[in-house]
């Protein structure tokens, strides 16, 4: 049988006690601190297993570093990317006076530059309405008394 409390099933359940709440808020800290903790460990074992296999690891056809570890194998895994010198390649391109040929031109503005004129010309409240209000919820435990509990 577990000691845990039960959490309301839906919002329309009566407000639980504030006992409760505050046994629930301190299982979640308790809970979020063994997590960082047990995130911050994993982390440290993470980097000495890389440092090991990537100074002692034998290598294979594809790059990739390999050592026993009990029954596991570790994997220090290669991998490649390629990236586009854009400005090599223009460079390139206008010593081909071939430029003009591959060019493109795109229009655009910015906000900055819409503001101004707004500003300028006194269309601030017109601009005011280009503007949309977005609302997200962040939830945090803090420690501290709570200006209305004062």
């Amino acid at each position: 049988m577990s000691n845990k409390p039960k959490l309301p099933d839906r919002p329309e359940t009566p407000m639980p006690s504030p006992e409760l709440i505050a046994r629930l808020a301190e299982e979640y800290k308790a809970a979020k601190e063994f997590a960082d903790k047990t995130a911050s460990r994993a982390d440290e074992l993470k980097r000495e297993l890389v440092r090991q296999v990537s100074s002692n690891g034998k290598q294979d056809d594809r790059g990739h570093k390999w050592m026993p570890a009990g029954d596991m194998q570790l994997k220090h895994e290669r991998r490649v990317s390629t990236s586009f010198d854009l400005s090599a390649a223009i460079e390139w391109i206008k010593n081909m006076d071939a430029w003009d040929e591959v060019k493109e031109v795109i229009e655009t503005t910015n906000e900055d530059r819409i503001l101004q004129y707004a500003w300028a010309n006194e269309y601030k409240d017109v601009v005011a309405k280009f503007y949309t209000e977005r609302e997200t919820w962040a939830f945090k435990l803090v420690n501290e008394k709570s200006y209305d509990e004062e």
